[in-house]
């Protein structure tokens, strides 16, 4: 919510106010659940005062688009779904190009059966702000997961579902090139896909391994690139990457892989 990217219409202490606000809600967001009943109670009393300060903001600053949002998202995260939904339409109405508000209102369509709406409008968000990967990516997981409402809303064959879904993902992980989590997402994805390009998955998984943040993760990399190597037929070089891997964790991994190898 911090990324939201403030408007220069807004005064430098309004500006400072406005952060405060987000910062508010961002700690509220990132705090475990509260068990004490002290705990809840106080917990119960920051959601009021966030509340108050995100309805005094808006109230003076009515066509601030990026505050209404980050209000809407908040009311969302508290269940408080129909009025978040009208936040994030008056954000449009107001600003018609923010393209925060066309994801998030996309993916709450996306939470109740209205994939094809979601579709367009995560669509919407890329084509407004390329350079955000959670658009991409947002699109993409959206399109490979409902692809009866994809070939409604595109007109596109199964492969070709696809095969936009897979690049859509891959924009997202050049946009962020040393995130883990895209590199990954679009690594994965050649798995649901039966006339998967295998050379091209190698290659996904080969890039998530440079980025790969810890040492667990790496060795969960060298996995994929075994098992990409035994849809290839390549069983020496798959046989070397399962060689890799040596943490107790992945343990029972490697060994239904390794019989794999022996099959």
């Amino acid at each position: 919510m911090l990324a939201l990217v403030l408007a220069v219409a807004l005064t430098a202490s309004d500006e400072e106010a406005y952060r405060q606000i987000l910062a508010a809600d961002d700690a509220m967001m990132q705090q475990s659940a509260p068990r004490s009943w002290s705990q809840q109670a106080n917990y119960r009393a920051r959601l009021r005062r966030v509340e108050a300060d995100y309805k005094h903001f808006v109230a003076t600053h009515p066509d601030y688009a990026p505050g209404l949002a980050a209000y809407a998202s908040f009311l969302y995260d508290q269940n408080r779904h129909e009025e978040a939904v009208a936040l994030w339409e008056r954000a449009l109405t107001i600003d018609p190009t923010f393209a925060r508000a066309y994801n998030d209102l996309a993916t709450h369509y996306g939470h109740y059966g209205r994939a094809a709406d979601a579709l367009r409008y995560h669509q919407k968000a890329f084509e407004l702000d390329p350079t955000d990967p959670v658009f991409h990516y947002n699109w993409a997981t959206t399109c490979i997961l409902f692809r009866p409402d994809a070939r409604q809303v595109y007109g596109w064959t199964e492969d070709e579902i696809f095969r936009h879904s897979l690049d859509e993902f891959r924009k997202a992980r050049d946009v962020a090139p040393t995130e883990y989590q895209y590199a990954t997402a679009y690594a994965e994805s050649f798995v649901l896909w039966p006339k998967a390009d295998w050379n091209e998955a190698l290659d996904a998984w080969q890039y998530c391994l440079k980025v790969a943040p810890t040492e667990l993760d790496r060795q969960r990399v060298c996995s994929n690139i075994a098992r990409v190597y035994l849809k290839l037929g390549r069983v020496d070089e798959a046989r070397k990457w399962l060689d890799k891997i040596t943490a107790e964790e992945l343990q029972s991994l490697r060994q239904a892989l390794a019989r794999r190898l022996a099959q």
